[in-house]
């Protein structure tokens, strides 16, 4: 065979080409690779067989690829799959998103809720948290999404996109701003340099080269030494808080707790910051998918471990900060504890301790930051690059080319660093980051998505629960003080946003690569799409607009939302439906309405009350931090 000879590098925007299913080198024998024609362009990644099945032509393209010039010539490149992480990895890289700066914080924290309601807050907070990071994986495997911004896209689409987006790169490059501030301020007294000089010098050596890792899994090894660094930190205050003098001095731990049972005048700041440190939501699906085998008992089982970790490291790291120092306890309780030539022999030790401890703490930002970083860079590759593989979030075959990676990286370092060179301030960054944010991404998102997958379920609920034909005034008074009209749009637009996406879907070409994993779908919108693939394309469209999600007529009738024909007294999406035998569909058997291989659907069952009404909890607990923590901004500032 001829040798081919390697062209030059195409144009800057135009993406290569590759077969999708067939064709080119997907015969070759090294099954670790994939084989792929023609070097991309810096801005274009390359379509890789991730998505396999037919040719390019007769597919529809994702949203977001752009039509461009395409070279002709190949040559054989390679794309390394992507890296996984056990469950101890996976385990440790979400603690250490968990804890961040954080921790230093949760003392403040109990100071400002009182201490026993600190407890409880935390307990709250460790549930709701490991509850939303499995309603989030749980909704992205029902409707098939591999990432935060492709669910909230799912269901509310562009709209949808752009708030998670703007909101994800908020929760990371503020904590990456703030992590950097604090190793300037602490590594410089440890070291006795000045701090922006540490700050260069160590964010050069340690933080910029391990960010410049690829996948998600890379970062398990330092993640495990942050865990490692985090219990030695929590160690040392909980051994040298002077928390027996404080109890001496006020009497006994009864009058402390007798004192600090709840501060309601306060208790909103401490609120905040105890969201913050239980904030992972936005790298959450990331970290999911670097798992090896992710299905719902392994990432559970991660979850559960993770958010129970948290919650007592936390516990016990309130609880000492605040009893050893009461009122005077500080946002950074690292700031309560002299430096070794502040003192005098007697209390040398633990001022000796205090510094360990602040070197420890600045280790974690060192290995905090990178994961931050990931999630940033994500948010730039989806947005920035061409293509369904940006799109879709598959970090590792778009920036499997290491110029893209480097580029990338090195711009958000440079983001960050610049203005941690001259900015002191970090509880104004971490207070806006987490009160924006956090429970933006932690609280209110998941609570909407969850009713907006499960729309119709939820107006069927809605209308078995309300009589329409002859309302009591008490039910007219609860159907507007529970902010039911609110809860029914959501559902309503969620249920129109999932039908379009699985009417868009079933013109894409079918995707062999799935991040968390195979599932087996038995639920009736698939098999209804399944129905109709032979039905032409403008006719799904005109369902989709018109009601193909089988809307509650009573509840869209009170709603105001769809109009009855005069003839079936029926939503016009109700006689779409019929035209294609849904009942038949309702009563198919469960067995041959399985995708072949796979996960069963983690949320394949019928939702309950319950679930909704934890995920109207989930919204309203965070609408309350939201409001407060702007509150609490504005007012202490």
């Amino acid at each position: 065979m001829t040798a081919q000879s390697h062209p030059s590098k195409s144009p800057f925007f135009a993406p290569r080409r590759s077969s999708y299913g067939g064709g080119g080198s997907s015969g070759s024998s090294d099954r670790n690779k994939t084989s792929l024609p023609l070097k991309s362009p810096f801005l274009a990644p390359r379509r890789s067989s991730s998505y396999g099945g037919g040719s390019v032509s007769d597919k529809t393209p994702s949203p977001h690829t752009k039509n461009n010039a395409v070279s002709s010539k190949n040559i054989n490149t390679e794309v390394e799959p992507e890296h996984k992480s056990t469950l101890i990895g996976c385990t440790a890289n979400l603690i250490t998103a968990i804890v961040g700066a954080g921790i230093v914080g949760i003392p403040y924290a109990m100071r400002e809720t009182g201490l026993v309601a600190g407890w409880v807050l935390i307990l709250i907070s460790g549930i709701f948290g490991c509850k939303s990071l499995l309603l989030l994986v749980e909704m992205a495997k029902h409707v098939d999404a591999a990432s935060y911004e492709i669910l909230t896209e799912t269901v509310f689409g562009q709209t949808g996109w752009v708030v998670c987006n703007v909101m994800m790169f908020v929760m990371s490059w503020g904590p990456m701003l703030s992590y950097l501030i604090l190793v300037k301020q602490t590594l410089g007294k440890v070291l006795g340099y000045p701090g922006p000089i540490c700050l260069v010098v160590s964010s050069l050596c340690i933080m910029l080269p391990i960010s410049l890792q690829r996948d998600m899994a890379d970062l398990a090894r330092t993640s495990r030494i942050s865990v490692l660094l985090n219990i030695g930190l929590v160690t040392i205050i909980t051994m040298f808080s002077p928390s027996s003098e404080s109890i001496s001095d006020a009497g006994g731990f009864t009058n402390i707790l007798s004192h600090s049972l709840f501060r309601p005048g306060t208790c909103f700041i401490g609120l905040g910051v105890i969201s913050f440190a239980f904030s992972c939501q936005h790298s959450s699906l990331i970290i999911a998918g670097s798992l090896a085998n992710p299905t719902r008992e392994r990432w559970t089982t991660v979850s559960t471990v993770a958010l129970t970790f948290v919650s007592v490291l936390a516990i016990i790291m309130g609880s000492a900060g605040y009893v050893g120092f009461l009122e005077n306890t500080e946002g950074n309780i690292l700031k309560n504890f002299p430096m070794p030539y502040e003192v005098d022999s007697k209390d040398l030790m633990s001022a000796k301790a205090a510094n360990v401890g602040r070197g420890f703490l600045c280790c974690t930002m060192l290995f905090v930051y990178p994961l931050e970083s990931f999630v940033a860079r994500h948010v730039i590759m989806t947005n920035l690059f061409q293509g369904r593989e940006a799109h879709e979030g598959n970090d590792h075959a778009v920036l499997d080319r290491w110029d893209r990676r480097v580029v990338t990286t090195i711009v958000l370092y440079l983001s960050v660093l610049i203005p941690a060179l001259y900015c002191d301030d970090v509880g104004i960054v971490l207070a806006w980051t987490g009160t924006v944010a956090a429970t933006t991404l932690t609280y209110i998102g998941p609570g909407i998505l969850f009713i907006g997958v499960h729309g119709q379920e939820f107006l069927d609920l809605v209308e078995s629960m309300w009589d329409y034909d002859n309302p009591s005034f008490l039910g007219q008074y609860l159907w507007y003080m529970l902010l039911m009209p609110v809860w029914c749009q959501i559902a309503l637009m969620g249920d129109r946003g999932v039908a379009r996406y699985y009417a868009k879907k079933e013109m894409m070409t079918p995707a062999n690569e799935f991040r968390l994993g195979k599932i087996k779908h038995k639920r009736e919108i698939i098999i209804k799409q399944k129905q109709r693939r032979s039905m032409d394309k403008l006719l799904v469209d005109d369902a989709c607009e018109s009601g193909v999600e089988v809307l509650s007529n009573k509840v869209s009738a009170e709603l105001g939302l769809i109009t009855p024909t005069a003839e079936t007294n029926k939503s016009y999406g109700a006689v779409v439906l019929d035209n294609t035998n849904s009942n038949e569909l309702r009563h198919e058997d469960a067995e041959t309405a399985y995708d072949s291989g796979g996960e069963e659907d983690p949320q394949d069952n019928k939702q309950t009350s319950g679930g909704f009404a934890v995920a109207v909890a989930f919204i309203v607990f965070g609408t309350i931090a939201f409001v407060a923590g702007i509150y609490s901004i504005y007012t202490s500032g």
